[in-house]
């Protein structure tokens, strides 16, 4: 971009910020501030070393960056910190698709038959063959999810063999492969992820532009402005390209591709991705139309489209859509809900059960639901900071506003009280904090078995097994039916028994 462009831009943006007065009490400042503290509660966790956060609501955008590139280090991602982008490379494919189906180059119902050849005649079921549409809907009814040699190599790459050496398989390898693999389902009948079909649609698209994937790709970024998003250049970036750790502390193999990158291989900035965000909620472009158009419903009921998945209309929301992508260290994840006009964008560099499990919480529990609520704010989550530092003033302030129910939900007290206890719950350097807030919840509600339910569980996650009994057995004798409650007294009675 020219520097005098980007001079006037910043002095124009300047210009137009309200007063800092005005900030503070503008409810997208304070969604800011509210997912500022959910970050750094993630991190706070342990799991996960380094997160990138943003979100986008009513054509305003805000991203963030929380803890550091590795355990042990002081240095913290920026706008210049390079991800992978795992499987959101599938999205990619598929808008690519969508285009070309747009211009008439090619169309859902096209037997793959007719850009791989006549001789994939096994590529059918009961004469019934794969076509466009099954292979950006990961319905292809192949009887083996991968080609054996396909499958070994992808072993291989998780577990670092070709991180310094060059890979022994390629798309010629695929297709050749290809025409040995069998059939058991009827294509579009059965949906099984994998990373064939889009590498099929990337092979396919080359042959219709008469160009290689990695160009027409590279022009596609280029129109969107995504001047920091690269396919297949993990050496080249190394410098800059955010690493994650396996359980023993060492790096863990970066997700190599060896086919042509349409299921997995682009590597890009948090800003990138928020220009396509962007571009998702904002652009009247119709390959986005036709992107998002439900082509499959899954087995657990969830709609599919050109490789973008979980997609559905919620009540509250209206219609949405989402990628996710999981590379050896990297997990990722894109919502667009375009009828609420929101998205979320969140990515972090360790993929164990429980980084995804903090991750997942944070994208889905927390994020979606704020965007979902919003213009009305969690009052529990605006005063949680009070409520660490002085309960019966956060009191106050929470009984103050909480008459205000056009701008916050979240109203009733002791579940506020409740789910602030549990989010310092997660962390072993918050839980007596979370002891102390839910010990003050219960003194104030001494009749609410729920909260004796979370203190037993406070203090249990403290390893304090006496007092966790006994506020267990309190919440049991309050609801009977609490089988929570029982599960943890019968662990506790076996822990104390040894």
């Amino acid at each position: 971009m020219n520097k005098l462009l980007v001079l006037f831009t910043l002095i124009t943006f300047l210009g137009c910020q309200p007063s800092k007065e005005k900030q503070e009490d503008d409810p997208f400042t304070k969604l800011t501030q509210i997912f500022d503290v959910y970050g750094q509660e993630t991190i706070n966790k342990g799991n996960i070393p380094a997160i990138g956060l943003a979100f986008y609501k009513d054509g305003e955008v805000y991203h963030n960056y929380y803890g550091t590139t590795e355990k042990g280090s002081n240095k913290k991602p920026n706008d210049e910190t390079l991800y992978e982008f795992a499987s959101i490379s599938k999205v990619f494919a598929g808008s690519l698709a969508a285009r070309a189906v747009v211009e008439g180059k090619i169309a859902l119902d096209d037997p793959v038959q007719k850009y791989l050849g006549k001789e994939y005649t096994n590529l059918a079921f009961n004469g019934a063959p794969i076509t466009i549409k099954h292979l950006l809907t990961h319905t292809l009814g192949f009887k083996d999810r991968y080609p054996k040699g396909l499958n070994e190599v992808q072993e291989k790459v998780s577990e670092g063999f070709y991180e310094n050496k060059p890979f022994e398989y390629s798309m010629t390898n695929l297709l050749e492969e290809l025409k040995t693999v069998e059939l058991n389902k009827k294509p579009g009948s059965f949906y099984e992820y994998n990373s064939i079909g889009p590498e099929l649609v990337a092979y396919i698209l080359g042959q219709v532009y008469n160009k290689p994937y990695k160009v027409l790709l590279q022009e596609f970024l280029d129109e969107l402005g995504m001047n920091n998003t690269y396919l297949q250049d993990f050496d080249i970036h190394k410098s800059t390209l955010l690493r994650g750790h396996k359980e023993d502390g060492k790096l863990a193999p970066l997700d190599k591709n060896p086919m042509l990158g349409g299921s997995a291989g682009m590597i890009g900035t948090l800003p990138d991705l928020v220009t396509f965000m962007k571009y998702q909620l904002e652009s009247d472009d119709p390959l986005i139309k036709e992107a998002t158009k439900e082509l499959f419903l899954d087995q657990e009921g969830d709609g599919v489209g050109y490789l973008w998945e979980a997609m559905g209309i919620g009540e509250e929301e209206g219609f949405y859509y989402s990628k996710t992508g999981t590379s050896n260290s990297t997990q990722s994840g894109l919502l667009l809900c375009p009828d609420s006009n929101y998205g979320v964008i969140l990515i972090g560099n360790n993929t164990s059960d429980e980084a995804i499990d903090n991750w997942l919480q944070l994208f889905f529990t927390k994020m979606e639901n704020e965007l979902i609520a919003f213009p009305k704010l969690n009052l529990a989550s605006v005063l949680k900071q009070q409520f660490i530092e002085d309960k019966e003033g956060a009191v106050k302030s929470f009984n103050t506003l909480k008459i205000q129910e056009d701008k916050y939900y979240n109203t009733d007290l002791a579940d506020a009280l409740n789910s602030i206890g549990y989010d310092l719950m997660a962390s072993e350097k918050s839980i007596n904090k979370s002891i102390e807030l839910i010990t003050f919840a219960t003194e104030k509600y001494p009749e609410n078995a729920n909260l004796f339910d979370s203190l037993g569980e406070a203090y249990f996650t403290a390893k304090d097994y006496n007092n966790s009994l006994l506020n267990f057995k309190k919440a049991l004798k309050m609801n009977p039916e609490n089988e929570h409650a029982e599960a943890f007294i019968t662990e506790i009675e076996r822990l104390q028994s040894k």
